[in-house]
């Protein structure tokens, strides 16, 4: 049997290859943060915040704003299609109908995570395929959205923060490795896994090496992750 998305790889049963069900995965950990991230992109004449890859609002008259993005917010958008798949599979499954939440915002995370819960089904299920391409969709939008021109099946371009700035011995020696911003996550080091969520990222820049004078960073992400 081939995996239904890629049509590549040879499965034994099911849906989905590890791969196709690793990215699926992946897929839906994204979405409610990049749902998140798209309010950027409502405001006329932006597009979108430059810590995120885009640019502060441009001095001449405000562009209409762009539909994919209502779009892609509205409660018809990607909350409406998790939505509409979480249904499906607890009918599948004979599960009682999930219930909604107030807002757009807990309802899309509150799906996606119930997706995700869900995914050692999905990958046996007939129409687990569908699922993930229609996610993966989703996925393809928004980066179309946030860095237009792009090829929707390229990995989004990085942008570099800066150089992490960690302490990693009692002289104050800073770790230098360099970092890149990533818009669904916060910032991890890779050499000393510090953390930098998106509210601590201007002061890592105004603390980089070569500014004087160093302004105190005190500030409890930056540690070490367990």
């Amino acid at each position: 049997m081939i995996c239904t998305l890629c049509t590549k790889h040879y499965i034994e049963h099911g849906s989905l290859c590890p791969d196709c069900t690793r990215t699926a995965l992946d897929h839906l950990h994204r979405l409610p943060r990049m749902w998140a991230a798209l309010e950027a992109w409502l405001t006329p004449g932006a597009t979108g915040p430059a810590q995120y890859g885009g640019r502060v609002r441009r001095a001449e008259a405000p562009l209409p704003l762009s539909e994919e993005v209502l779009d892609l917010r509205a409660a018809g958008g990607i909350v409406g299609v998790l939505e509409d798949w979480h249904s499906a599979v607890c009918d599948a499954r004979g599960l009682p109908a999930p219930v909604r939440a107030a807002s757009l915002q807990s309802r899309i995370t509150a799906a996606a995570a119930a997706l995700a819960d869900q995914i050692h089904f999905i990958v046996l299920w007939e129409q687990g395929g569908q699922l993930a391409r229609e996610v993966a969709r989703l996925v393809d939008r928004v980066r179309a959205v946030v860095q237009p021109g792009r090829a929707l099946d390229e990995p989004p371009e990085p942008t570099i923060l800066g150089r992490c700035i960690a302490p990693t011995d009692e002289d104050g020696t800073v770790c230098g490795h360099r970092l890149y911003a990533d818009m669904t996550r916060p910032v991890q080091c890779g050499r000393c896994l510090c953390l930098y969520p998106p509210e601590t990222w201007l002061a890592l820049r105004h603390n980089q090496p070569g500014k004087t004078p160093p302004a105190p960073l005190d500030i409890p992400a930056l540690e070490p992750a367990a």
